[in-house]
């Protein structure tokens, strides 16, 4: 395994080359990094579409009033305190301003006895509605979901957001419009329909049909077709390698699966197969322009380059959904040669 442990320090120097963006530990204090709409929130904190505090309240169910504002800040409606038609939400609210514009823009309406009920809780398909209105959305995505029958209120909201992909709803082909909202889902739907970085999309194939988020069962199905004869598979903690020997630009090598909470997080090839070997400064370019040339290749001319001409030799391609880095490097004690494939998300 001191080969392996190598090989994530490698990826940990890689990924903590990229310049980080980082929010004040003391904004969203409930908000852990590894959450999964965590840059979602982010991103909304620095746009001004929610404001900093202690807490967010990641499972808080949303209410309209909170929706109207993030809907109305997130396309630029004028927020300034007024006088609104609502019994119920006088000039003085914090939030008049915002519900007037969102009610003027047609985004959001309210009760035939004159109220607003700022405080009632807001379903996924009223979701759907207040969105698909604010951002003007119109194409409609030819999607059936089994709770979503035609002709209900959202029928329509919901097909437009399926079609931007926004939503793709639940893998059990529902949407659960009568569900209420939490705060962390509302920030989803939001980033996604300010950015479509956020959307969902579909996922990449790597290598060898393989896709990042994969789990180990996944992987070792799709690899039980191939030659590869599987080494290892072991678990630390929250943490599973898979590995494999394979062929790979000719070199027999060692496949690495890494996973985190049952998802794969990187793929690495070792072309120095497990072993521990020294290799001069010509050795060491020999062995990075054989293996340069077939990585361009396979990826293509358009990459970059780095070396200190003697040690270190290293090479990337941006993919999309992900990025390729090839390195070989001896530390005057051993060489490592890896080619590794890595999710853009991973470096973010």
């Amino acid at each position: 395994m001191k080969r392996i442990f190598a090989i994530i320090l490698t990826i940990a120097l890689i990924v903590s080359a990229v310049p980080q963006t980082e929010a004040s530990s003391k904004v969203f204090t409930d908000v852990p990094k590894d959450h999964p709409n965590y840059t979602a929130i982010m991103y909304l904190l620095e746009n001004k579409v929610i404001e900093p505090s202690a807490r967010f309240g990641l499972n808080d169910k949303v209410t309209r009033e909170e929706v109207a504002v993030m809907v109305a800040k997130a396309t630029g409606l004028n927020g300034k305190k007024v006088k609104t038609k609502f019994k119920d939400v006088p000039a003085s609210r914090y939030s008049s301003g915002y519900i007037n514009s969102a009610v003027n823009a047609k985004i959001i309406n309210g009760y035939p006895d004159g109220t607003f009920k700022p405080t009632q809780k807001v379903t996924r398909g009223h979701m759907a509605a207040f969105i698909a209105n604010a951002f003007k959305l119109t194409k409609e995505k030819d999607i059936r979901f089994k709770d979503v029958k035609k002709g209900s209120t959202s029928y329509h909201a919901i097909r437009k957001l399926a079609y931007e992909n926004i939503t793709s709803g639940y893998p059990d082909g529902t949407f659960r419009p009568n569900e209420t909202l939490t705060r962390s889902h509302i920030a989803a739907f939001v980033a996604r329909a300010m950015d479509p970085a956020f959307r969902p999309s579909q996922p990449v194939t790597v290598t060898r049909g393989i896709h990042f988020g994969m789990n180990p069962t996944q992987v070792k199905s799709i690899e039980s077709k191939s030659p590869a004869v599987l080494l290892a598979y072991e678990k630390e903690g929250n943490a599973t390698i898979l590995i494999y020997s394979t062929t790979k630009y000719n070199y027999r090598t060692n496949l690495i699966y890494y996973f985190e909470n049952n998802k794969l997080q990187f793929i690495s090839y070792d072309f120095m197969n497990g072993e521990e070997w020294y290799h001069d400064s010509d050795e060491l370019f020999a062995i990075y322009s054989e293996l340069s040339e077939n990585a361009q290749r396979e990826f293509g001319a358009d990459y970059y380059y780095d070396s200190d001409g003697e040690y270190s030799f290293n090479s990337g391609w941006d993919k999309t959904g992900y990025v390729v880095v090839l390195t070989v490097n001896d530390d005057q004690l051993s060489t490592t040669a890896n080619l590794i494939y890595l999710p853009h998300s991973l470096l973010k």
